[in-house]
């Protein structure tokens, strides 16, 4: 924990013109629908390298699944070719953890076409756990940014989110997260998370 907190300080220094980062304080850290942190506040942060359509960096997380894992970091890199209005996103991700979990590897490929866009995730171990995303903008609403998530694996389950985002500036956002699965009756008490972001 003392380790992320000092990498979460140090992160604004490596920004320079290839680099960009964000660090940020959530109330509930929901991934893919399921909440990281039993329901709890999380703190994250990560920076990214970009050149001529190559990216890499890294992103890391407190989360609390009830064992003696207590960080989440992730190692990602990928390519992204434009068309026109069309681009094509490829790439990898490793999502890593200090505790007794083992690393996990993805392969994805994401197409975003203005407002939308429709992405796989490819489980390297496990086929049971690859993931389909579809997210769409809503640019006619001016008061936030607002997204629409559609998230669904292939046993068939899946989940639903919609994500209101706003500009606070001096590089400052705050977003409202709610995320619904379909076995899952609403509970605004535990199935929304309120972030407050940093960006350098």
């Amino acid at each position: 924990m003392k380790q992320l907190l000092t990498l979460l300080l140090l992160l604004p220094m490596f920004a320079s013109a290839d680099f960009s980062g964000s660090v940020q304080t959530t109330s509930d850290y929901f991934w893919r629908g399921v909440s990281q942190t039993q329901g709890s506040s999380a703190i994250q942060g990560g920076v990214d390298y970009s050149n001529s359509g190559f990216y890499a960096g890294v992103w890391g997380s407190t989360v609390d699944f009830n064992t003696e894992t207590e960080i989440e970091y992730d190692f990602f890199a990928g390519y992204t070719v434009a068309l026109d209005d069309l681009a094509i996103d490829v790439g990898v991700i490793q999502y890593n953890y200090d505790g007794d979990l083992e690393s996990v590897e993805e392969l994805f490929v994401v197409m975003n076409y203005s407002w939308a866009s429709f992405g796989f995730w490819f489980d390297q171990d496990n086929s049971n756990s690859d993931y389909t995303q579809i997210e769409v903008s809503l640019p006619f609403i001016t008061f936030a940014d607002v997204t629409l998530r559609h998230g669904e694996f292939s046993d068939d389950s899946s989940y639903n989110q919609i994500t209101f985002s706003k500009d606070l500036g001096n590089k400052f956002t705050l977003a409202l997260e709610v995320v619904s699965e379909e076995s899952v009756k609403i509970d605004l008490e535990d199935r929304i998370a309120f972030t407050l972001r940093y960006t350098f």
